[in-house]
């Protein structure tokens, strides 16, 4: 892809720089002060040069440093197959270079290179959903954020498995994690970054544990409820991981118990029928609309995926089966941002496992944006959600379904990283 920046790995010294200007561009870093800045210097520069899976890049016109990015290499577990993605964070453009197509060049470029590292799948956490929808990035699982009273989670009978976290389980914590994340669609192996951010000042991890074996944990830290009662305070649950049921009960009688001196606790989940486990599922806002519907929480999309190589990515998954389905589909998918990835290709799924063909011979023809065909391909959406709404197009409606259920993952994916 052409761009009009050029783009390296920052220097020390650069990366100064770079913080500088990601502070002008995100004001709630909050990096007000010499000690603010040089505390940030400090955490990109050691994450340049100790973390190999993630790096700083910059982009230059003219030598000059106008904006910059922070790639990161996952693991991805996609409905069971582990694949390589790409991500990228901290998309930053010098203000005094707004407006002049710097952002567009800077997710050039990390498309660019994922392409050439052989990655078919990319994704990233937009400060505008709209500017990389445009770009071909599709919506992930909506987040639900719940703010619920402690006392209306369910209660179990008891809770002796439960310890805080300590140093010497930070392994099993890890490995904990990571048997969540083989089992579940969309989840990202531990990256190296998140094991360094275990214990950061001011979260407490409360795990389950059955001899030497962590089987789940809630991690989480207070907000203060209001200044004029400092004995209340809200739990700001920031990861809630569990093997089994029986870990997720106890987990969650742990967060119920506390309902003498916590106000609300504050749960952000992807889990599209959480609101069923509690016994009142409204919200603090005491809102209806539709006109007897009981506001229960907020709901906001996020975390988008997108496919760079639609052959690889078929390519990649020869060995996994697209649930047992037989066709042989045309998919002319439209991808007006990258060039290379804007053309037709045929693929004979066998019992489900797909392999890119040549010939002139298909049974049904689809037609989509890259950006809703990432979507579908991610399990976010239905074909049949995407026919309904006018976002796809097929030649031949009785292969509708099979077109339907062939994209159809077990569960829509999760993903609890923060890149």
């Amino acid at each position: 892809m052409i761009t009009n920046s050029l783009f390296k790995k920052l220097s020390e010294e650069e990366i100064v720089e770079f913080i500088k200007i990601g502070g002008l561009a995100y004001p709630f870093m909050n990096l007000n002060t010499p000690e603010d800045l040089q505390k940030q210097v400090d955490r990109y520069i050691k994450i340049q040069n100790e973390y190999p899976s993630t790096n700083v890049y910059g982009a230059f016109r003219d030598d000059k440093l106008v904006g910059g990015m922070v790639l990161q290499d996952f693991n991805m577990n996609f409905d069971g197959i582990q694949i390589k993605t790409g991500g990228v964070g901290f998309v930053a453009v010098d203000l005094l270079h707004k407006k002049e197509r710097i952002a567009k060049d800077i997710i050039g470029y990390f498309i660019d290179h994922y392409r050439q590292s052989k990655v078919s799948m990319a994704m990233l956490y937009p400060f505008r959903p709209d500017f990389y929808k445009q770009m071909g990035f599709g919506y992930g699982t909506k987040m639900n954020q719940y703010r619920i009273k402690p006392n209306i989670l369910p209660k179990a009978q008891h809770k002796e498995n439960i310890h805080y976290l300590t140093e010497k389980d930070q392994d099993g914590l890890i490995d904990c994690y990571n048997r969540f994340a083989a089992k579940t669609h969309g989840m990202i192996e531990r990256t190296s970054i998140e094991i360094s951010n275990i214990f950061a000042p001011g979260k407490t991890t409360v795990i389950y544990k059955e001899g030497e074996s962590i089987e789940g944990y809630v991690s989480f830290f207070f907000k203060k409820f209001g200044e004029l009662n400092a004995m209340k305070n809200d739990i700001i649950v920031k990861e809630l991981v569990y093997q089994n049921l029986e870990v997720f009960k106890q987990l969650l009688n742990f967060l119920h118990t506390q309902f003498d001196q916590i106000n609300r606790i504050v749960i952000n989940t992807q889990d599209e029928y959480f609101h069923y486990l509690l016994s009142d599922p409204r919200d603090e806002s005491d809102n209806n609309f539709a006109p007897i519907y009981h506001q229960s929480n907020l709901q906001g999309v996020g975390l988008m995926y997108r496919i760079i190589d639609t052959s690889l990515f078929f390519t990649q998954l020869e060995g996994h089966s697209f649930n047992n389905e037989n066709i042989k589909l045309k998919l002319n998918i439209v991808d007006s941002f990258v060039e290379e990835n804007n053309k037709p290709i045929i693929v004979e799924f066998k019992n489900g496992k797909p392999k890119v063909v040549g010939g002139m011979n298909y049974d049904a023809e689809v037609t989509m944006d890259i950006s809703d065909f990432s979507a579908m391909a991610m399990g976010s959406v239905e074909f049949r959600g995407l026919l309904r709404l006018g976002l796809a197009e097929i030649s031949d409606n009785s292969y509708a379904e099979t077109v339907n259920n062939l994209f159809r993952t077990k569960d829509k994916p999760i993903c609890t990283t923060i890149f």
